[in-house]
């Protein structure tokens, strides 16, 4: 009985509230959109430069979308602004037009990694992920968790201000501008970014799951609108060559009824589908070296001597940039029980690493064991860098290699250059493959791949050879699992166009280190439109050639067409 009255009260609020802005004249100017996706999916990135955006977890593992568009910013039947994507396997984007006032509201599962980019208006996110990442120009943001959250937090506000009315242990310099700290065990990368507005942490209401578990909000049926029609041809059938034609692309089509879930909707009927995904091209960037019969680095071409082919097909470069520009490079160290006894030699090594790069590289250091921690994030400050690598503590605890390059990829959500590299200092030898049923990855193996296939990101492992001393001297593992790790760590680096380096003892990683640092500075970035926009899921085969007698060139292989 009292559940039953509970949910009379919010049915009877929702229908005021909605009511009333119909009475007043407000819901026939303010179009909704409401889009329910019950796929299954491991993240989630919204992007809204032109309006607030509001992010809830909730206890579905399915994801909601509602969108409120202004009238002045919606024209009936050219699109409601708001698309969705695929960019990898796993992910949804839902992303709002930039000359679209678009607020948006979303309910999410907790499983997963949330990345918001928005713009001068409030980012509000209610409730912890395994993952979360938020950046604004001079819009606040607010970031709400409960008081059991697991946390790691990385805030800058540049030129607002950050508040705090959460728990956080801190470390590291603190000021009104930044916070570095932990909240509980720490664990779940939080990391948030405001050029111009103010940074808020703050408690998540006790109540706010449970009584989302009562009833799921969502837009009344009467205020929900239609948003275009398919683009006719001249037989009056729905065709595919504009940018408004309406396409698959895996998620379910149709009208939604009241409790949220999808109707198939009737190919025969004349109703508008309120699915309209707008078809975008691709810009695919790629970093290049190349080198000549002897090996040498090539370093004197231009966009001229370059031809880019995908699947066979020539493409037209739109983007050129020499070995010269900078580079966003993720420095990431195994701090696992293997490395215990080498900490004071590979900081050493790391440090010189850092000194040897182009000073406007931009470098970010992290390290993980079962848990991925941010040393320090992107920055040109070399001593900064250097005195965060001192700092570092080895924690063994095991080995969650898939995991924290799943996580070292979100990291450039923060930077906008293209050419984007990772290290990693690893042996490899994550612990699914050593200890299976102790321990499972939130992302295993074949999933960071196909999303590395994706990324714009080239991957340098650096093989550190623990196999004797773990398995002949320690009596712990076997050789397959080695055999399975390097096998694993050359597909990584020859996916993204990288290359694998080994050191077999901790006095050859300087050795090591200046090598990676010769290869980062030989790179040229080149980037194209694919010509072919069609995304079916289907590998895309990626070469390139240079206009120089007897030159090789090496990049990405290809990518998936999500």
């Amino acid at each position: 009985m009292k559940s039953r009255i509970v949910a009379s009260i919010v049915a009877l609020a929702l229908f005021i509230l909605f009511g009333g802005l119909k009475c007043a004249g407000f819901a026939q100017e303010t179009p909704y959109l409401q889009r329910d996706f019950t796929e299954t999916f491991n993240a989630i990135i919204i992007e809204n430069p032109g309006g607030p955006v509001e992010v809830q977890t909730w206890p579905s593992a399915s994801v909601r979308v509602i969108a409120a568009i202004e009238s002045r910013s919606y024209v009936a039947g050219t699109g409601p602004g708001v698309s969705f994507d695929n960019p990898y396997s796993g992910a949804l984007r839902v992303k709002a037009q930039k000359d679209a006032s678009v607020s948006l509201t979303v309910y999410i599962p907790a499983h997963v990694t949330l990345s918001v980019k928005g713009g001068n208006h409030p980012v509000i996110i209610k409730g912890a992920t395994v993952g979360t990442s938020a950046e604004t120009v001079s819009g606040d943001i607010s970031l709400h968790l409960p008081d059991d959250s697991n946390s790691d937090i990385s805030a800058r506000a540049f030129e607002g201000a950050i508040s705090s009315k959460l728990p956080v242990t801190i470390f590291g310099p603190i000021d009104a501008h930044t916070i570095d700290g932990r909240i509980g065990a720490g664990g779940a990368p939080v990391i948030l970014r405001s050029l111009r507005g103010r940074i808020n942490l703050l408690p998540d209401a006790s109540s706010r799951i449970s009584e989302i578990g009562r009833i799921l909000p969502g837009v009344p049926e009467d205020l929900r609108v239609d948003f275009g029609t398919p683009a006719q041809n001249d037989s009056g059938k729905a065709s595919a060559s504009t940018g408004s034609s309406i396409v698959s692309n895996g998620f379910s089509r149709g009208r939604f009824d009241e409790s949220g879930r999808g109707k198939t909707g009737d190919p025969s009927s004349n109703q508008p589908d309120v699915d309209a995904i707008k078809l975008e091209t691709r810009l695919v960037n790629l970093n290049v070296k190349v080198w000549d019969i002897s090996g040498r680095s090539i370093t004197d071409l231009t966009k001229e001597d370059f031809q880019v082919f995908e699947d066979g097909e020539r493409q037209d470069i739109t983007h050129f940039a020499p070995i010269t520009a900078p580079v966003s490079l993720v420095l990431l160290l195994d701090l696992s029980g293997s490395t215990k006894d080498k900490m004071k030699a590979m900081k050493k090594a790391a440090q010189k690493f850092v000194d040897s790069l182009n000073r406007s590289d931009r470098i970010a250091v992290a390290a993980f064991n079962r848990r991925f921690m941010v040393v320090s994030h992107f920055t040109t400050d070399r001593k900064l860098l250097k005195d965060r690598i001192d700092d570092m503590k080895n924690r063994s605890g095991g080995t969650g290699y898939y995991d924290a390059m799943w996580d070292t990829l979100d990291l450039f959500n923060e930077t906008n250059e293209t050419r984007r590299a990772i290290v990693v200092l690893t042996d490899g030898v994550d612990n699914s493959i050593s200890d299976p049923e102790d321990y499972q990855p939130r992302h295993p193996y074949d999933e960071l791949l196909t999303r590395i296939a994706q990324e714009e990101a080239t991957i340098y492992p650096i093989y550190f050879d623990t196999e004797y001393e773990t398995v002949v001297k320690g009596g712990m593992g076997n050789h397959q699992e080695y055999v399975i790790a390097r096998k694993q760590l050359h597909e990584v680096a020859d996916f993204t166009g990288g290359l694998l380096f080994k050191a077999n003892r901790i006095e050859d990683l300087e050795g090591v280190y200046q090598r990676v640092a010769a290869e980062l500075h030989s790179l040229y970035s080149i980037a194209y439109s694919a010509k072919s926009t069609r995304k079916d899921g289907q590998w895309r085969n990626i070469s390139v050639k240079v206009h120089r007698d007897k030159a090789t060139a090496r990049t990405k292989k290809g990518y998936y067409a999500r």
